[in-house]
């Protein structure tokens, strides 16, 4: 519907000092001056024209189904052809800011389209007269009693006014002539009554069409809300797990030179004494004078030594082998696994090629240990007798494959695996995967398990590396 912008009290809106008892201004005809329904019993009744009636409700069908919202002015064009009035006009009951209801002029056609926008009192207005009693009524020079009309700038000679009742009295359709060789009849207030009953049915389902648009409208702005608070969670746990990711980097890492520390510390300083106290004890065992029982301790505990000496080694080697900081991770692995299988009796394949080259070394770490706690796990938990590692290498990948053909994990152990729960050693190989943005993949049956962790290459490599060293 049409609207505008005006005053809250325009000029014409009358004021109760000027009216006397009756409701009437001072000096003005009474209401029932004004009031001539009666006579359209008496005027000739014109013959109604089908086609034309026909024509309009067709128009008025298509608008309803294609724009409800332009029917209201379709009615009024309608209601101008057909009862030659000069002016037409709905007008809908409002409150105002200050509580007081009045007629809203929402929409206007004809002479006095300009006014669109502007309202009536509802206790003293023709609407009024008309929605009160709730029938239609014809009124002769109504700016003779309701004289705030006569500051419209056009003459209102007759008025029919016609009631918009539905389950609350909604406002009224009304027609205008400005000149005294036009009167309204009986067929007129048919038309406008059908008009009105048209009128109405369009204006309940335009207010159920607003507010579904207005449903509508909320409840996308609250998707969008809720979409954009969403869109702010996942940023922030974006943001949280990537510091906890380059914590637990910085974790890994540290570990790591830890180790490495010891591991150098147990070769170098540990390993330097007992070699020392072994040429110590053989000095011991040159000595003839040596009684049998002295000779045969110094001997025993020489063989401690060079025992002791053995088993720091293999800790060192374990805590972190030389090889892999010296030439890469292909000797790592292949140093550990001699190790590994001397230790464990079990035969391990190794497939990883000559040339495989160097990688960052704290990708090169995190593979390391990868493989050591899978051979560990196989060795404790599988019993198999072989283990099979294979480690390939593309432009945007790094697939690391360890399998055995021992007896497979329980069910209720994957599950444990997959919801995070399992031990320590699984969990670190976790965090070192997701620290590189990797995958890990565990299948097992009675056939045997094997596990592939997969780092993506050429895209964060160098980044993690600077991040971890």
């Amino acid at each position: 519907m049409a609207s505008e912008s005006v005053p809250t009290k325009p000029s014409y809106l009358p004021s109760s000092s000027h009216l006397n008892r009756k409701g009437n201004r001072k000096g003005s005809a009474s209401l029932e001056d004004i009031l001539i329904t009666q006579v359209l019993d008496s005027r000739p009744l014109r013959f109604p024209n089908p086609g034309k009636e026909s024509k309009a409700l067709r128009q008025l069908s298509r608008v309803m189904a294609n724009s409800p919202e332009d029917l209201p002015d379709t009615l009024l064009r309608l209601a101008l052809e057909l009862c030659h009035a000069g002016t037409a006009g709905l007008s809908l009951v409002e409150t105002i800011p200050n509580g007081e209801q009045v007629f809203r002029w929402t929409n206007l056609a004809g002479r006095l389209r300009a006014h669109v926008g502007g309202f009536t009192p509802r206790g003293f207005s023709p609407c009024g007269v008309s929605l009160d009693s709730n029938s239609p009524k014809l009124f002769s020079f109504p700016g003779r009693h309701f004289q705030y009309l006569n500051k419209i700038d056009v003459p209102i000679v007759e008025a029919l006014v016609i009631p918009l009742v539905g389950e609350i009295p909604l406002g009224t359709i009304w027609i205008l002539s400005h000149d005294e060789s036009t009167h309204f009849d009986a067929e007129d207030v048919r038309i406008m009554t059908s008009l009105a009953e048209f009128t109405t049915s369009a204006l309940l389902m335009i207010q159920l069409l607003n507010a579904e648009q207005s449903a509508r409208r909320n409840a996308e702005t609250r998707l969008e809300d809720t979409v954009i608070a969403l869109r702010e969670q996942v940023a922030e746990r974006t943001r949280t797990e990537e510091n906890l990711r380059q914590l637990t980097g910085r974790l890994v890492q540290l570990r790591d030179d830890e180790r490495r520390r010891l591991a150098r510390e147990l070769h170098d300083s540990v390993g330097q004494l007992l070699a020392a106290m072994s040429m110590n004890q053989a000095n011991v065992l040159a000595d003839k004078q040596l009684s049998p029982m002295v000779a045969s301790a110094v001997s025993e505990n020489a063989a401690l030594l060079a025992q002791v000496s053995t088993e720091i080694r293999t800790i060192s080697h374990l805590l972190h082998p030389p090889l892999l900081d010296e030439v890469g991770l292909a000797f790592g692995i292949r140093g550990y696994l001699e190790g590994f299988a001397e230790r464990s009796r079990m035969k391990v394949d190794l497939e990883l090629a000559d040339d495989f080259g160097r990688l960052p070394l704290a990708l090169e770490t995190a593979i390391f240990r990868i493989v050591q706690e899978c051979l560990t796990n196989i060795h404790r938990h599988s019993e198999s007798a072989t283990a099979r590692i294979r480690v390939t290498r593309s432009s945007k990948h790094i697939c690391l494959e360890v399998a055995d053909k021992g007896k497979g994990m329980p069910p209720e152990k994957l599950w444990e695996i997959e919801m995070g729960t399992s031990g320590v050693g699984l969990r670190g190989m976790r965090e070192r995967i997701r620290l590189f943005r990797g995958s890990l993949e565990i299948h097992s049956d009675s056939t045997g398990t094997t596990v592939t962790a997969r780092f993506p290459f050429e895209d964060n490599l160098m980044d993690i590396q600077s991040q971890c060293g």
